[in-house]
This record gives C-alpha cells, sequence and structure tokens, in this order.
C-alpha cells in the first residue's frame, strides 16, 4: 500500500500555522514548510477559495506593516536594528520589497506603460488579435 502524502492533506492546524508563518517572514517557501504543505496545494486554494485569499492577503498586510513600522521607527532615530523577534533586517531589502509590495505608497510616482482607451480593459489576446488585424490590414493596403 503506497504511503499516503499528508502534505495534501488541509488542516485547519495547518492552515493556521501558514497564515502565522506567513504573518511573521511574508515567506510562502517558508509558511509551506513549517506547515507541512505543498506550495503547489497553497496556491491552488488560494486561487480557489475566496475567504483563504483574504486571510492570505491579510497574513501579507501584516508581514509588510512589520517592514514600514521598522523603517519608520528607524527614520525617527529609533536605535532597531533588529525585529522584536531579533531578526535583523536588510533596511534596503525592506525599501525594495514595499516598493514592490505596495507601490502606491511606496513606488516613485512613475506611471507604468499606460493603455490608451482603445485597448483598456481587453485582454492581453484580444489586444494582440486587434495588432494583428490591424497589420494585416496595412499590408493589404499597401
Amino acid at each position: 500500500m503506497a504511503k499516503s502524502n499528508t502534505s495534501n492533506r488541509w488542516t485547519i492546524k495547518k492552515e493556521a500555522i501558514f497564515l502565522e508563518v506567513l504573518q511573521q517572514t511574508g515567506n510562502v517557501t517558508k509558511a509551506t514548510a513549517k506547515a507541512g504543505l505543498d506550495r503547489s496545494l497553497v496556491y491552488r486554494r488560494r486561487n480557489l477559495r475566496p475567504a483563504f485569499r483574504e486571510k492570505w492577503q491579510n497574513a501579507m498586510d501584516q508581514a509588510l506593516d512589520y517592514l514600514e513600522a521598522y523603517l519608520w521607527d528607524k527614520a525617527m532615530g529609533k536605535d532597531a536594528d533588529e525585529m522584536p523577534d531579533g531578526r535583523v533586517v536588510d533596511e534596503k531589502i525592506a525599501i525594495f520589497l514595499l516598493k514592490a509590495h505596495r507601490p502606491e505608497i511606496f513606488g516613485d510616482g512613475k506611471k507604468r506603460r499606460d493603455m490608451d482607451d482603445k485597448t483598456k480593459g481587453h485582454s492581453p489576446r484580444s489586444r494582440l488579435m486587434k495588432k494583428l488585424d490591424q497589420m494585416a490590414n496595412t499590408s493589404l493596403d499597401g
């Protein structure tokens, strides 16, 4: 008889461990390892279950809040070489993570490639097909 893969079994306890570690670290790999879950299972669950997706987002928001608070304290002159739990924070990497995950607050203010009104809201495939049609019509006209 084949041995069952417990990492594919979801439990409330494993979910709680995953979310706690994600909240503390912002690291999905560490969280899945601590919880004994496969990454693919966790991502699949996030994609299929809005309630879990919301819990995941809340945990990530908390992890980012920790980074923001640490940098705020540092900027205000508080000697904060470590997080309260003893972890050392690399400030440059913390800033990079906040820019990546909270661009509306920590971004550089530059807009990333605006779409014109004709293509706004359309899928990449439909935009590609429209562009190919335009190219085909141009070559027929010429």
